[in-house]
């Protein structure tokens, strides 16, 4: 009998991860480890048990026991900036859990996780992976986020899904500016964080400056679990990063060298240790610990007004309340390492079972359906039928689309027929994965709260809810996923006709893969145009066009993507009758629409297309809720929709069973007092289908501006009127009519006497929000550039209002304990003269090196990496992100459309 190719090469990996484990590991039985003054002394140099007993891949058909699964089952993100060591640290996890035997390196392009092309050729994740491996009786589904904030799609719809982080922080460069991003992205989603301090073993390590930077820039509360063991050089002044101290046990940890990491020792800390200032600051930390978990939990304030020592309470009962905090978002606790030297991680490995949240632990899942109601999903236990999150989706030469699911309810099995309630369409299962980076395994289900991947669906893409097929729910919808708006686009040219439809299919797909892309095609010149989020994210797009898709073609010149709007804030445009009376191919084409179009006040973030989590999303509950009185199912009376920054407000209402013409047109003025719009004339199409044709048109309409052709924004646009014309009113003949319609309000921009487009509507430029970290020497340099040459408004210097607003509220509650950077050299150290002490003293910020806070023009930011080292002497950093869009003056206009008209 032949033996199948997918059950032996499963046969091979775990037989290796066996062997992996014996070779690399020593496993001792488990010690019982409190302060050694309240207990037995731990053995001097014993090797403590990190490993799990079982280490072998673990699959949701392995589950025995639904609840159990659950309850042992952690869905975590390691975020952080770009270059801080997260696919370092995800590594030695790996190697430590006995999923590899040997630790993949990044400069050697070889890791796990790392697997595309251009991720090895460059050092840095592109994309997320995801990997499951077992420690501790614990099943871990961990995805690895890229760090540069032309991929910040990747964190975005990472987090949406998961259930706890691992925010990593480089010891050096502290909180740096897309630490901030990323943490807000996990902020919004109330993910609960833990914090690990990477790169103590580099020269200028600052844990304790690193602890009060993510005090006052992020505004959290960090408490800190570990400190660094710093140890003399024997001959000279300086120190070396050679351990941690657990501050809960009251243990001095070391790894072994030889063993790559894989041995700890742990040595009891009490009064007889040889380095007495360890000793002495280790106290400090636990003292400061038990106060500040005291000051927010009752457990523990109780427990030490009984034993009035802050010695004697036990570690067990501190976990237990670090992780209630934890949980709550209340603090984050923060521990220390160096990845790269193979310190600190399993004591990682054990925070995220310790403090980190399994799946049942997380608020319910929030559901709406079609008539606004917002359900649980989740809650209704294990015979609740099927409700999984579609979060990415990835194209493979071999498999096709592999969709990315987290399981909200239910279970999901192979070969089940789905309903995806997002685009109304029936898909079917073919086969389940699990899945460990590029590698796979199949599997026969997945269970709730866990993530795998599905093979077989068509139409799913990002941020789709998946349904079972007999769900009567139809149009039950998960909060979908923020997806940023192109800021910069270049020009796909074929190599030849013939190449041109492959290009096109292969665009398309690289867009349903990453929705953060997005294609044009350009009516005058007839070019494709590809849109990203910055020039390397449009390059490695270029590149993977090429290579992973084996199509010929050629990238034009960067540009970036302006918008367009009616100028003007408040102006209201109106075309109260527009009739469209055309022949095509024999057929003719009738329907007279009115429609009138607003100009929003305000210019927001236009980063939530078509997504249920928009800002409107209240107001079109509200908007359905009132509407919904008095209404039929046919009706339909809809609240503003938005699609990229657009409200689109189209309510309609069957005609009134009325005898004469008369009583119709008296119900249809009241009902259009009302907001309404009841279609006179007559026709056999049901109100959907008039709605769908309608949108469809303004939607057509908004994506060519009058100007230079690119997509309109911050308009709301609503049908004030609609006569048909019987079988000559088709969808098409609809949805052209109120095209041409709103097409001539913009033209027209609230102003019938020029119909000037120029004059009427204006371009937009994206804003962004720049960070720039430099030496105080040179603040009034980059001060300089960017409110002069570069046409920025700084917002700030230095601290943010908000954190310092923040720490001053809850400084009474919290006070922070940082410990002396005996490595740091900078002015804000514990140890130089004006530093901050190692106790609970008041937050300080490096006083060498200043923040600045700034919105400047996209265009004006080009080539700002060059120009910044040459400003600060290549000291300099910077980050930014596109908050929002803003109006170009007239004559900069002007000058644009004729460079781009070629005039």
């Amino acid at each position: 009998m032949q033996v199948p190719a997918g059950t032996f090469r499963s046969a091979v990996r775990q037989s290796t991860a066996q062997f992996s484990r014996w070779s690399t590991c020593q496993f001792q039985q488990p010690q019982q480890h409190i302060h050694a003054k309240h207990s037995r002394a731990v053995t001097k140099g014993s090797h403590k048990a990190f490993m799990p007993v079982q280490s072998s891949r673990w699959y949701s058909s392995h589950s025995h026991k639904a609840d159990e699964a659950i309850k042992n089952a952690r869905n975590i993100g390691i975020i952080a900036h770009i270059d801080a060591g997260k696919t370092t640290t995800t590594e030695r996890m790996l190697h430590y859990a006995g999923f590899t035997r040997r630790i993949g390196d990044v400069d050697s392009g070889d890791t796990i996780m790392d697997y595309m092309k251009q991720e090895r050729e460059r050092g840095i994740t592109i994309t997320s992976a995801a990997i499951t491996f077992g420690w501790k009786d614990h099943r871990i589904n961990l995805i690895d986020t890229p760090g540069h904030v032309d991929f910040t799609i990747e964190v975005e719809r990472s987090i949406r899904v998961l259930d706890g982080a691992v925010t990593i922080l480089d010891a050096v460069a502290g909180v740096e500016a897309q630490t901030e991003t990323v943490w807000q992205q996990a902020a919004r989603q109330g993910i609960p964080r833990i914090a690990f301090v990477n790169k103590m073993d580099r020269a200028g390590a600052g844990f304790g400056r690193t602890v009060r930077e993510m005090r006052t820039r992020l505004g959290c509360r960090p408490v800190v679990l570990q400190i660094p063991l710093m140890e003399s050089l024997q001959g000279t002044n300086d120190t070396q990063f050679n351990g941690v101290v657990d501050v809960l046990t009251m243990e001095v940890l070391r790894w072994d060298s030889d063993s790559k990491g894989a041995k700890l020792v742990r040595l009891p800390l009490d009064s007889t240790y040889p380095d007495q200032e360890v000793y002495q600051e280790a106290v400090k930390a636990r003292v400061a610990l038990v106060e500040q978990i005291s000051a927010l939990d009752e457990n523990i304030i109780e427990l030490f007004l009984t034993l009035e020592d802050h010695m004697a309470i036990e570690a067990k009962d501190l976990q237990a309340a670090i992780r209630r905090l934890t949980l709550s978002s209340t603090i984050v606790p923060v521990l220390c390492g160096a990845s790269f030297r193979n310190i600190g991680v399993q004591p990682l490995m054990d925070s995220v079972v310790d403090y980190l949240p399994s799946p049942e632990e997380r608020p319910a899942a929030l559901g709406r359906m079609t008539d606004g109601k917002t359900v649980e999903i989740g809650s209704g236990g294990p015979k609740e039928r099927l409700c999984a999150l579609a979060f990415k989706v990835v194209h493979d030469a071999r498999r096709g689309p592999m969709v990315f699911v987290r399981v909200y309810a239910g279970q999901l099995n192979e070969r089940a027929q789905l309903w995806n309630s997002s685009t109304h369409t029936k898909e079917r299962a073919n086969k389940l994965l699990q899945m460990y980076a590029m590698d796979v395994e199949e599997i026969p289900h997945i269970t709730k709260g866990n993530i795998g991947v599905v093979l077989g669906l068509k139409d799913t893409r990002t941020g789709d809810t998946l349904l079972d097929a007999h769900d009567p729910r139809k149009g039950l919808a998960l909060s979908g996923i923020k997806v940023p708006s192109p800021v910069f686009f270049a020009s796909i040219e074929p190599m030849s006709t013939s190449d041109e439809k492959p290009v096109e299919e292969a665009i398309k797909a690289l867009i349903r893969e990453d929705p953060s892309l997005g294609m044009r095609v350009d009516e005058e010149t007839g070019q494709t145009l590809l849109g990203g989020m910055g020039e390397l994210h449009l390059e490695v797009a270029k590149e993977r066009l090429v290579s992973d898709f084996k199509v010929k073609a050629e990238m034009g010149r960067m540009r970036i993507s302006f918008k367009e709007t009616m100028r003007g804030a408040g102006v209201v445009s109106e075309v109260p009758a527009w009739e469209y009376d055309r022949e095509i191919l024999g057929k003719r084409g009738r329907a007279k629409v009115g429609v009138t179009v607003e100009r929003l006040e305000k210019f927001e973030d236009q980063g939530e297309e078509n997504s249920p989590e928009s800002s409107n999303s209240s107001s079109m509950i509200e908007s359905r809720k009132k509407n919904k009185k008095g209404s039929t199912d046919a009706n339909l009376h809809m609240g503003p929709e938005e699609y990229d920054g657009n409200e689109i407000i189209v309510s309609l209402a069957e005609q009134s069973p009325s005898t004469d013409e008369a009583g119709a047109l008296v119900a249809a003025e009241k009902a259009a007092a009302s907001g309404i719009v009841i279609p006179t004339g007559s026709t056999d199409l049901p109100i959907p289908v008039l709605r769908t044709s309608i949108k469809n048109g303004i939607l057509s309409a908004l994506s060519r501006g009058p100007l230079l052709g690119y997509a309109q924004t911050h308009l709301k646009v609503r049908l004030t009127d609609l006569h048909l014309f019987g079988g000559e009113s088709t969808p098409a003949a609809i949805s052209n009519c109120v095209a041409a319609a709103v097409t001539e309000a913009i033209r027209l921009g609230g102003n019938p006497s020029t119909g000037d487009s120029e004059n009427n509507s204006v371009l937009l430029e994206p804003i962004m929000d720049v960070r720039v970290e430099v030496a105080e020497k040179d603040v009034g340099t980059v001060i300089g550039d960017i409110s002069g040459t570069r046409r920025g408004r700084v917002l700030s210097l230095g601290q943010d209002d908000d954190s310092a607003t923040h720490q001053d509220e809850d400084e009474i509650e919290f006070q922070l304990y940082a410990p002396p950077d005996s490595t740091y050299t900078g002015s804000g150290s514990a140890n130089s003269p004006g530093g901050s002490s190692s106790s609970t003293s008041a937050v300080g910020t490096m006083s060498d090196r200043r923040s600045i806070r700034a919105q400047v023009p996209l265009s004006s930011m080009l080539g700002y990496d060059a120009a910044l080292r040459a400003l600060t002497g290549g000291t300099g950093k910077f980050a930014m992100e596109v908050i929002g869009y803003g109006e170009m003056d007239f004559d900069r206009q002007r000058d644009l459309i004729k460079e781009m008209r070629g005039g």
